[in-house]
């Protein structure tokens, strides 16, 4: 459940009594990716308020227990001023007209963009982390991101696979999860179809000529039920050609602590194909 805001503070016992309240001189994150970092690394009561994406299922990737505790806040300027931040935490793609207004009134702005290889991913977390003045705590995850990274390169032959979310959407070449894919032993298979970094991979086109592994969500919730059942009986008749593995929606777009979550099935899928191989 998203939380609501309460554009006008003088209303607030009439119309926003239920609402949360955003406390002053806060750590303030209106971004989903920068949230799940938040909630590895930021000291209880430090962050006040985060991006409305950490409260559903379908597109947080922070801990929900801990986004729960959280208002939701958006990326208007409007909207960030009246939560008095002393640090807003942000998106360099999604808001940078609101960056603007917010650093001609004096509040401190930390934009993080999309990161393309795990390397810039870490340096991300060590900016977030110095900016909360955490940088012993960006390190433990910096730390336990590498250990959850393959640290030989993998043997044998690349396995094809894709990582085919809702919408057909497709992390390609020169993406994070390209670069997971190849560290974990795999040949993204975006490129046989053409696709840039990120593109749309027709449901026709990928059963015409699948890869031997399809990194796809497997559960929905609502209307998306159907749409992922149709999916789902239409890839049945590839067979054993195909294996097909669960990799929720939410796991696509972040790095940080999704990395340790990505790898983790990456590693399984290739052990398990391994064993398999007789």
């Amino acid at each position: 459940m998203r939380f609501g805001w309460c554009i006008f503070p003088i209303f607030a016992l009439a119309g926003c009594a239920s609402q949360p309240v955003i406390a002053p001189n806060g750590v303030v994150s209106n971004n989903p990716c920068i949230d799940a970092v938040l909630a590895e690394i930021a000291l209880p009561g430090q962050v006040t308020a985060i991006s409305s994406y950490s409260h559903d299922p379908d597109s947080a990737s922070a801990p929900l227990a801990w986004s729960a505790k959280l208002p939701a806040i958006g990326t208007g300027a409007e909207e960030l001023l009246l939560a008095r931040p002393k640090l807003v935490l942000t998106g360099n793609l999604a808001a940078s007209g609101a960056n603007a207004v917010l650093a001609r009134a004096g509040v401190k702005t930390v934009a993080i963009g999309v990161a393309p290889t795990i390397a810039e991913d870490i340096q991300q977390i060590r900016t977030i982390a110095a900016a909360l003045g955490r940088v012993d705590a960006g390190e433990a995850l910096i730390s336990d991101i590498h250990k959850s990274l393959p640290d030989t390169q993998i043997s044998g032959s690349p396995m094809s696979a894709i990582i085919w979310q809702n919408g057909g959407f497709v992390a390609g070449k020169g993406t994070l999860q390209d670069e997971l894919l190849a560290r974990h032993g795999f040949r993204n298979a975006s490129a046989q179809y053409g696709l840039s970094a990120w593109s749309v991979l027709p449901l026709e086109t990928l059963v015409r000529n699948p890869p031997q592994v399809i990194f796809m969500p497997t559960a929905a919730r609502g209307a998306d039920v159907h749409a992922l059942d149709a999916r789902q009986k239409l890839l049945r008749h590839l067979g054993n050609r195909t294996q097909i593995v669960d990799f929720p929606d939410s796991l696509l777009f972040c790095g940080g602590p999704t990395i340790m979550e990505v790898s983790a099935i990456l590693t399984r899928t290739r052990n398990s194909i391994q064993r398999a191989i007789p």
